[in-house]
């Protein structure tokens, strides 16, 4: 058990930029956000901390309570910074993506090479190769997964995979891809039968490559294949933006318990100690890795037709 937290700790504090809620859905960016001299065990007192610090960094005019502008102002700030971050991130790995795929490196994406990647995605979910992806066809199994498991890491490639599992959880933006069966049906099964034939596929792959084609010149730059991707992540920002603009606006609501438009550290705290009991799953007043995860919560999900090429 932790001694009681000194002040000292207190200037070590760095509030991040997460996918912050009232406490968050992730207990990597739980721990990354509260446990202040990061040694693994979150205490209620370091947890109090923090979360006082962070109400009196919302509170901008001193007043001792928090209003609904006020509350909005501090979280679209994070939320902003972490978009920011995470764009940047998705635009670096599109110019990746498009090295990758232009194989005989000469700065252009021929029609082949955007294809050939794409007959690999087909091959891969059509496992009895029949010609076909439908119910018929098992999971594919999961290569990187498998890799993972069977790779021999030292502790600095452990440390990064540490990590880059915490950048992860701290995403906002996530945009919809087909690296799972869902998403694979939902971009290409165009007539919803359940089955997408190599016609089918083959259909909607050119016409992405022609839409991105901007020139029309039958091949694509990496600006081209860069600017279509980006213009899908700023209606992806606009979108999540809009979404949880709404949600902090409820997440006020549920807050300020009096509902007298002003929170208090009292009714901000609260909440903090809900989101710190769901993660203290065995009860020893400790939230760390020695807690077992608690029950999933069910999420709503939304169909989007953004996807990864």
């Amino acid at each position: 058990m932790k001694h009681t937290i000194l002040n000292s700790l207190l200037s070590a504090l760095v509030i991040t930029s997460t996918a912050a809620t009232a406490a968050s859905h992730n207990k990597l960016v739980f721990l990354n956000e509260y446990d202040l001299d990061g040694d693994g065990d979150l205490v209620l007192a370091e947890f109090d901390h923090a979360r006082e610090r962070r109400f009196n960094q919302t509170d901008e005019d001193n007043s001792g309570t928090v209003d609904a502008n006020e509350y909005l102002f501090e979280y679209q700030n994070r939320m902003d910074d972490q978009l920011a971050k995470d764009r940047y991130g998705q635009v670096k790995q599109t110019i990746v993506r498009f090295n990758a795929l232009d194989k005989n490196q000469d700065d252009r994406m021929q029609w082949d090479e955007y294809q050939a990647s794409g007959i690999r995605s087909f091959n891969r979910y059509d496992v009895n190769q029949d010609g076909v992806i439908n119910q018929l066809d098992p999971q594919p199994e999961n290569r990187w997964e498998h890799a993972r498991k069977n790779q021999v890491k030292t502790a600095e490639q452990l440390a990064q995979d540490k990590r880059d599992k915490l950048l992860r959880a701290k995403r906002l933006l996530r945009m919809p891809t087909t690296h799972d069966r869902q998403g694979f049906f939902t971009k290409y099964d165009l007539d919803q039968n359940d089955i997408i034939t190599e016609d089918e596929f083959s259909q909607k792959r050119r016409a992405d490559f022609d839409r991105t084609d901007e020139d029309n010149n039958g091949w694509l730059t990496e600006q081209e294949y860069t600017f279509e991707y980006e213009n899908r992540l700023d209606q992806q920002i606009a979108r999540t933006r809009k979404a949880a603009i709404k949600q902090t606006h409820v997440r006020f609501g549920i807050l300020d318990k009096d509902k007298n438009g002003s929170m208090t550290l009292g009714e901000y705290q609260l909440s903090g100690h809900r989101g710190f009991q769901r993660w203290d799953t065995n009860q020893d007043g400790i939230v760390n890795n020695s807690d077992p995860a608690p029950k999933k919560r069910k999420a709503k999900t939304a169909k989007s037709t953004d996807y990864k090429s």
